[in-house]
């Protein structure tokens, strides 16, 4: 029995990666199949005590260095913490086989050996168990922190994370001096898209258009989709040249790039309107007032291409 609790500590440290990593309760059948086998194990070995411990260590030395594997696939999670807690628990695997190589060894030494190695297996228990709450919090406080400021479906910034983005982007630009670009973009006849085609159409080209600018824009420039069909994107330190060509190539890529729904072919393009503030001095809300403002004179003018105010 006392077999089965040791083996039970890293087979119930495994299924909570298992369940935090995938975010629902995970069935019980791994861990009961592996306590099983190792009943029938450890039966066979019963009048054999070294043999049995050796069969436990190994056992849970497996388990340990699965753990070790299994954390790397566990995102997002700090990147020193996991790392930390992945080098613990192949640590524990090393342990653990060294004690079982120790436990079929039949000399004085091993004995003091053995009990070496549980101490040091204590120290790495205590160690893993403190730094694994650690790993929990900081996944699930990413994942609600993506939550409160990703769109779901686009999985750019939402509305309420582009403005603190992108003020936040427009106070660095003032205090520098340098000058910054908010665009707004729309879907052209993004309603009849929904109408003719349905509505996961409508979101499939959302998704579309979101990764184009995903790939346009550049590592300082803020992007989101403040709703419906509406993107916003704040440009770091650019001059006017440099806005229309980023603004361009945006109209031209989506325009370009055919785009395939249930085997249908979906026309996609967009309006585009631009405003630039030469010093950063004015406040997002007007800067995004302006730029609509644009986006509605390129409407006007035929769709399918870019304005500034």
């Amino acid at each position: 029995m006392a077999d089965l609790l040791i083996i039970s500590v890293p087979l119930l440290a495994l299924h909570g990666m298992r369940q935090y990593r995938q975010q629902t309760d995970v069935p019980l059948t791994s861990i009961v199949v592996t306590l099983v086998v190792s009943t029938i194990l450890l039966l066979s070995t019963l009048s054999i005590a070294h043999v049995a411990e050796a069969m436990t260590a190994t056992l849970c030395g497996v388990i340990y260095l699965f753990a070790a594997n299994y954390l790397r696939h566990i995102r997002p999670t700090p990147r020193i913490t996991r790392q930390i807690l992945m080098g613990l628990f192949g640590i524990h695997g090393l342990l653990m086989l060294l004690m079982a190589n120790t436990a079929l060894q039949i000399a004085d030494t091993s004995e003091t050996l053995f009990t070496l190695l549980l101490m040091a297996h204590l120290m790495m228990t205590t160690m893993t168990t403190l730094l694994f709450p650690v790993l929990a919090f900081s996944h699930n406080e990413r994942r609600l922190l993506k939550i409160a400021h990703l769109d779901e479906l686009t999985e750019l910034f939402n509305r309420r994370a582009f403005f603190e983005q992108g003020a936040l982007l427009l106070a660095q630009n003032k205090q520098l001096e340098k000058p910054s670009c908010i665009l707004m973009i729309d879907l052209d006849h993004f309603k009849s898209i929904n109408d003719q085609f349905g509505h996961a159409a409508g979101d499939a080209c959302l998704r579309h258009v979101a990764e184009i600018i995903r790939r346009t824009m550049r590592e300082r420039d803020v992007a989101a989709r403040i709703g419906g069909e509406e993107f916003a994107i704040a440009l770091a330190d650019v001059d006017r040249q440099q806005a229309e060509m980023i603004s361009q190539r945006l109209v031209e890529r989506i325009a370009a790039q055919s785009f395939h729904f249930d085997g249908r072919n979906i026309e996609l393009t967009v309006s585009l309107g631009g405003i630039l503030s030469a010093r950063s001095t004015r406040s997002l809300d007007d800067l995004l007032n302006d730029a609509d403002a644009a986006l509605y004179a390129a409407k006007a003018s035929g769709r399918n291409q870019f304005k500034f105010a």
